[in-house]
């Protein structure tokens, strides 16, 4: 039961602020947070099938990081690009993109921006929920999205902050997580969302099981630095982010067909704007450093669109440029 519900867990976390105006204040005035958490899981006649404990982080936007500790240890954790879900017990990693998971995953509710694209929300009054705390205002998200595993998540704020999430499934089934000791736009790094792979686990990427060959590990600092600059990239051309995507690129880029940048980012955003939704998913990412502050990264990616789906070999000649990797220079092939 402890790994269905763990598994349960990822397909629906949710967080939202008080009556919908107060969840607007949680999402624009808390861009970070740490607390310790206590999870309880009961069934429609109420008895209890879990009780385990906790410490979570999230920072703005879709990195966060769920370590439960008692009685046994697992771990939930976002980069803000992919989605990692460890089950010590079963020895296996599931790894999801977030573009691909977000509107499934409750847990982007409480470190994601734009909660009302995924899910719709309803402010509630029910003296049920509030067990004798007047304080609390309540919210429903309901999921958008068919098939998210869940019907709904009812989230109670105290004063602007979270301070209880109640997560209802398919089988009437309802997790509880009440948050204490928390702390608000404490001070993470991007190292904070970092998954570390253990060795000797099975690997399932997008629902397909495979070996730890095809997943990157990195070897240190400065490849974690580059792997996650590249799935950054990655996510943001896939959530049609325009200003993100471009952002990624330096002044002096060499586009391919030699035009100006101004030119190549007009067509770049046209292009990708009047595309239905894409994903694109890349793996097998290997960095080079050429010097400290310049590095080749590179990956085989797949794009899928409403209309195409192609491999192909990736190549992003990146600059380190006032503290920001940028890329310099973009080449594919078969």
């Amino acid at each position: 039961m402890n790994k269905l519900f763990f598994a349960f867990l990822i397909l629906s976390f949710n967080v939202l602020a008080d009556g919908i105006s107060d969840l607007n204040a949680f999402v624009n005035n808390i861009s970070s947070m740490s607390s310790e958490f206590s999870q309880v899981v009961l069934d429609k006649k109420g008895l209890k099938l879990q009780d385990v404990e906790g410490v979570m982080l999230f920072k703005r936007p879709n990195k966060f990081r769920w370590d439960y500790l008692k009685p046994y240890q697992n771990q939930i954790i976002s980069d803000g690009d992919r989605l990692y879900m460890y089950d010590q017990d079963l020895r296996q990693v599931s790894i999801n993109s977030i573009a691909k998971v977000a509107g499934s995953t409750p847990l982007l509710i409480i470190a994601g921006k734009n909660i009302e694209k995924y899910f719709t929300l309803k402010n509630i009054d029910d003296q049920v929920n509030n067990e004798g705390n007047q304080n609390i205002k309540w919210v429903e998200a309901v999921p958008k999205e068919e098939g998210a595993g869940f019907s709904k998540v009812i989230l109670g704020l105290t004063e602007n902050k979270l301070s209880v999430m109640k997560i209802v499934d398919a089988f009437e089934h309802t997790t509880t997580i009440s948050f204490k000791n928390a702390k608000y736009n404490v001070t993470l790094v991007d190292n904070d969302f970092l998954f570390k792979l253990p060795t000797g686990v099975d690997i399932v990427q997008n629902g397909v099981a495979s070996n730890n060959s095809s997943f990157t590990k990195p070897t240190n600092n400065k490849d974690a630095e580059l792997i996650a600059f590249a799935n950054s990239w990655a996510s943001a051309w896939s959530a049609k982010d325009i200003e993100v995507y471009l952002s990624k690129y330096a002044e002096d880029f060499k586009t391919p067909s030699g035009d100006t940048l101004a030119l190549w980012q007009a067509s770049r955003k046209q292009k990708i704007s009047s595309q239905g939704k894409i994903l694109v998913e890349i793996e097998d990412i290997k960095v080079t450093m050429k010097n400290e502050n310049l590095a080749r990264i590179q990956f085989k990616q797949k794009y899928t669109s409403d209309k195409l789906t192609e491999d192909s070999n990736k190549s992003l000649l990146v600059k380190k440029i006032d503290g920001k990797w940028l890329i310099q220079e973009e080449t594919s092939g078969k």
